[in-house]
């Protein structure tokens, strides 16, 4: 992705619309000017309670099941409703972590492939169902803090010579 989304360059990072497909078999022009949803309410604070639905909570539980799966962000509101929907088995919401701009999609990172010694692992994730006071953070002042700075900060021009070797080489092929 050349629009600044350097964690998507080492092919381990995929975003997923939390927008239902349409009904409807869409023409071209419609594909390209659909765009995504957010399930967060303006506040970002809670789930929108007109689009949020038990079939995100069972995209979620599905996609987090595949042992390729390292885990997957998505807005902190969204993480906080499913650690008050979700009862059963909560060792899946391991995965699930809050971060900021995931109100549309979520953000599967997979594990690094065996045996590729390039790529790079992520720390463990914590143990238990991250639905505990960690979580709270999310939603005082300090994130909001820490989220305009974030805001304020531009992020650097991605040029090619910022992407992975491997990448690069295929940009570049004839």
């Amino acid at each position: 992705m050349r629009s600044g989304h350097g964690s998507h360059q080492t092919g381990l990072d995929a975003d997923i619309w939390l927008t239902p497909a349409p009904p409807q078999r869409l023409s071209s022009a419609e594909r390209d000017t659909l765009s995504a949803e957010p399930v967060v309410r303006a506040d970002g604070n809670h789930v929108d309670s007109e689009r949020w639905t038990s079939n995100h909570i069972t995209l979620l539980r599905m996609a987090s099941g595949f042992a390729e799966v390292d885990r997957i962000f998505v807005n902190p509101a969204i993480k906080r409703a499913l650690c008050d929907q979700v009862d059963g088995d909560r060792r899946w919401l391991a995965k699930v972590r809050p971060w900021w701009g995931h109100d549309a999609h979520m953000h599967v990172r997979l594990h690094c492939p065996d045996g590729d010694v390039a790529c790079v692992k992520q720390d463990p994730v914590p143990a238990g169902d991250g639905c505990d006071a960690g979580l709270d953070w999310w939603f005082g002042d300090e994130a909001r803090a820490e989220l305009a700075r974030r805001r304020a900060t531009p992020l650097p021009k991605l040029t090619l010579s910022d992407l992975p070797s491997a990448c690069r080489a295929v940009l570049l092929a004839p």
